[in-house]
């Protein structure tokens, strides 16, 4: 069942029960407090009898995965961090809540993370809220504080942007829980063992550099972005600034970033009189960059403001670590252990930390007077001579803990964590993840407890034997002086039988032992690559990693690297199935004329669309037409070709294309097809797709193909309105035959619909109502089946209410919009649908507030020009009084 709260609504979630509350910003509709985002929708919940708020966030069913809590469960070592609150987040998982995913199936692997308040600076510019120099200099100041801080430790944000910066520090009744300054969205935060993310972000518009759109994930990844936030931030108190905004969220305008334009040349202006002739050459040396290691390093951005704003910051953020200082109550772990746990904490260098379990053995362990005389001694002579603070801060436990997961020393490891989950700064959702990781290890103790593999026992059989041999030739030497008799071999049997018989024996053992070792290991090497392509098949990418990981161990072939990078490319880790590849080829390990890897690196540039750098690879693997990929090949190639507008060379390639029989005959007449309808050339491109359909007529890839060619083409002016007409018959036609042999397909369904809307949208610019009307209804029917088979798809479901409008049922279109809303409360284009229909039925005070949240919230430049017109219609017209 899908998971549509109701505004009021409550829900248990860890032990807590939490209610949804009512949408601030949207009027005259009850619907939850949500955000919609790329991966899913945050909800804020609030838990009952207490102020507590909390972030709920349901991920989008292709976003739901396994990989996606990976990464959420390796975000929370980064909670600690000053201004990084929103790492901090706990997985629900079927364990703990059954019967809630048994009912909501859309909940399995949802976050709880922190919700922040505060404004965010993109807030600060839509209102275009004047602030003080003093006000500017220190949220300017806290930025770049923040950002040197996680620049030192290599962590970057990597899309940073105004919306991802809330200032809880202009919040009236600010929670102490948080920094002054936040950062949200870190989905794509780069950090010591954190992965590459699948798709990179290429910056967000108004404070991404020219050269790094197309993706950037590395430490020096907010140079540039920062840079341009902290100096606006700086600047804002400037009035010329403020008037001279690009929109509501970024002072600069996308297409005149590093160009020396009027914003520019007046931020510069302001920079000067605010921070001072250094801060302009700083920001002139990050507007000209060609690279982000050109740009200054946020310590030189710190080091400009003002001594009296830098301690302010310094005390603010001082002010906040103290408060995350607990109290600390009696643990149930042991004397002996807590010695134990600080004695590592001493050999890792962290004197502090030891320390303060010292301080704590002293405080609950009174009767060990022996022991709390010695650590008294031992403090006492510590540096400064004073007693130390008692500090048990979690994020030395839990880096503890992973150096010695690193070392594989599981036991001192799980010592660490089970510490961790007794300190009362550790809230329930981190304790949760903490419980997982604890469950993790003590099955590997396990594990490594039970196996001592045959290759040990044999060693040691072998150890032994070499002991005796070693002692019978220890006999003194005197005992070797006196003549031995002649050697008789028969009295040398007679006395040693029993020795020689065990002698062989034991090698005859040996030999058997090792060739059965050797036989199993062979086995276990062909069940982790079975067990790893049946996980593959499954989509369990992560469990098929580990199993290929195995047998790659045990024995590498060039069959298994290809099958790893595989993996990697399904995982959408592209670059890093490139570098492995690559690393590989580099070492000789893997043959550069390797039909599959060279596939696999040009498909890998070639999803992430860097086209010119998959050609060269595609290329090699063509030559090879053996090459399982052969036909997937010649496809992706002639699409980079056409991609870097390289026609002549795609054109060739499918023309030297020879088709043996009718399906590869239909290929290559799909791939012209492809590359016709790339070239805008409709009518061609029809042509070939119905060829392709005539030689293969059972490929639905083909007619779907044919169908989207049909609709796309009656769109232009290439064709008579008596051919257009024939044209929609016909793909009518095919539509429906392929809704016959799948009648619940969605993609089929949603081109049926999409089909008898574009053919009604041309029957009614003739005049032709009956027919339009008829076509609509047709189209309605389709998209209403979509609807029953349990999707709720934002665009399909708009198109519902466009299509109830255009039948007359105004009062379902009206309910279907307001449904689309409540579930996308943060779809710009709904609110501009919904509104346009308020203002045909008069309702203009009512659509007074839709379109105002176009303008707030839509990317659609032209949906967001229209709402302004029409904005500003009613007000002339006097119609909103």
């Amino acid at each position: 069942m899908s998971f549509q709260p109701e505004a009021g609504e409550s829900i248990r979630l860890f032990k807590r029960r939490y209610t949804f509350p009512k949408h601030p910003a949207v009027q005259g509709i009850d619907i939850p407090y949500g955000q919609e985002g790329r991966q899913g929708t945050v909800y804020q919940i609030k838990e009952d009898n207490t102020r507590n708020k909390a972030a709920l966030k349901v991920f989008r069913e292709r976003f739901k995965n396994k990989n996606q809590v990976k990464l959420s469960e390796q975000l929370k070592n980064y909670s600690s961090f000053y201004g990084l609150s929103a790492c901090l987040r706990s997985v629900i998982e079927e364990g703990e809540h059954a019967r809630l995913i048994g009912q909501f199936d859309d909940l399995e692997y949802s976050l709880i993370m922190p919700w922040i308040d505060g404004p965010t600076w993109a807030d600060i510019l839509m209102e275009e809220q004047a602030l003080s120099k003093e006000t500017c200099l220190r949220i300017s100041c806290m930025l770049s504080f923040l950002l040197k801080e996680l620049e030192e430790a290599g962590i970057a944000h990597c899309d940073l942007s105004s919306s991802n910066v809330i200032l809880p520090f202009l919040q009236e009744k600010a929670r102490p829980v948080f920094a002054d300054i936040e950062l949200i969205d870190i989905e794509e935060l780069c950090a010591p063992e954190l992965s590459e993310p699948k798709a990179l972000p290429g910056g967000s518009p108004g404070y991404a550099a020219n050269y790094v759109k197309d993706g950037v994930w590395s430490k020096d990844a907010d140079r540039f972005a920062g840079a341009v936030l902290l100096a606006e931030m700086a600047s804002w108190h400037q009035e010329d600034v403020r008037r001279l905004k690009g929109d509501d969220f970024s002072y600069f305008d996308t297409d005149e970033m590093q160009n020396e334009t009027e914003r520019y040349k007046t931020l510069l202006v302001a920079l000067e009189e605010t921070l001072g002739e250094q801060a302009v050459q700083l920001f002139k040396q990050v507007w000209k960059s060609k690279r982000l290691d050109d740009c200054p390093s946020f310590s030189e951005w710190f080091a400009l403001f003002p001594e009296h704003v830098r301690n302010f910051v310094s005390a603010s953020h001082e002010k906040y670590m103290a408060s995350k200082k607990p109290s600390v109550p009696l643990g149930a772990v042991s004397l002996d252990t807590l010695l134990h746990i600080a004695a590592a904490f001493e050999g890792l260098g962290n004197k502090k930390a030891a320390h303060s379990e010292y301080q704590f053995i002293m405080n609950h362990f009174p009767e060990q007077k022996a022991v709390v005389e010695e650590l008294q001694m031992l403090l006492n002579e510590d540096e400064e001579n004073t007693r130390p603070e008692l500090n048990l801060n979690p994020a030395h436990y839990l880096e503890a803990a992973q150096h010695f997961e690193k070392l594989q020393d599981w036991n001192t490891a799980l010592i660490f964590y089970t510490r961790c989950t007794q300190l009362p700064s550790v809230d329930f959702t981190t304790k949760e993840e903490l419980s997982i990781i604890i469950e993790e290890l003590q099955n590997q103790v396990r594990a490594e407890a039970e196996q001592q593999s045959t290759a040990e026992k044999l060693k040691q059989i072998a150890e032994e034997r070499e002991k005796a041999t070693a002692a019978a030739l220890a006999e003194p030497l005197e005992a070797r002086k006196a003549e031995r008799p002649k050697f008789n071999i028969q009295q040398f049997f007679l006395r040693h039988w029993k020795w020689m018989i065990g002698t062989a024996a034991a090698v005859c053992l040996g030999i058997g032992l090792y060739y059965m070792y050797q036989a199993s290991q062979e086995k276990k090497w062909h069940d982790y690559i079975k067990q790893g392509t049946e996980a593959f098949s499954q989509r369990r990418y992560s469990e098929a990693q580990q199993y290929i990981q195995q047998a790659i161990d045990k024995k590498p072939t060039e069959d298994l690297y290809t099958k790893m990078a595989t993996i990697y490319i399904s995982q959408g880790q592209n670059q890093q199935a490139i570098q492995y590849l690559s690393d590989l080829k580099f070492k000789k390990e893997i043959s550069p004329k390797n039909a599959e890897a060279n596939y696999l690196m040009g498909r890998a540039y070639f999803i992430d669309k860097n086209y010119g750098e998959a050609i060269p690879y595609y290329a090699a693997a063509y030559k090879d037409k053996k090459n399982k990929y052969y036909q997937d090949t010649i496809r992706d190639l002639v699409i980079s070709y056409a991609s870097i507008n390289q026609l002549k060379k795609a054109n060739t390639l499918v023309e030297q294309l020879q088709g043996k029989d009718n399906k590869s005959k239909a290929f290559i007449a799909y791939l012209k097809g492809d590359l016709y309808s790339r070239q805008g050339k409709g009518t061609e491109a029809v042509d070939s797709f119905e060829e392709s359909v005539d030689l293969d007529p059972a490929n639905k890839k083909y007619i779907k193909k044919l169908v989207e060619a049909y609709i796309n083409n009656n769109k232009t002016n290439q064709t008579d309105d008596s051919m257009k007409t024939k044209t929609y018959e016909n793909a009518i036609s095919l539509a429906n035959g392929l809704l016959r042999e799948d009648y619940t397909n969605i993609d089929y369904l949603n081109l049926t619909g999409q089909l008898y809307y574009e053919y009604g949208l041309f029957a009614e610019g003739k005049k032709q109502k009956a027919k339009s009307q008829n076509l609509y209804k047709e189209a309605l029917n389709a998209y209403n089946q979509v609807t029953e088979l349990g999707i709720q798809e934002r665009n399909t479901m708009l198109n519902t209410g466009i299509l109830y409008e255009k039948v007359g049922d105004k009062s379902k279109a009206e309910a279907t919009y307001k449904k689309v809303i409540k579930l996308n409360p943060i779809y710009g284009h709904a609110y501009f649908v919904y509104g346009m229909f308020q203002i045909k039925e008069k309702n203009y005070k009512k659509a007074l507030p839709l379109l105002k949240k176009v303008i707030q919230i839509n990317e659609d430049p032209t949906d967001v020009n229209l709402a302004k017109e029409r904005i500003k219609e009613m007000k002339v017209k006097k119609v909103l009084i």
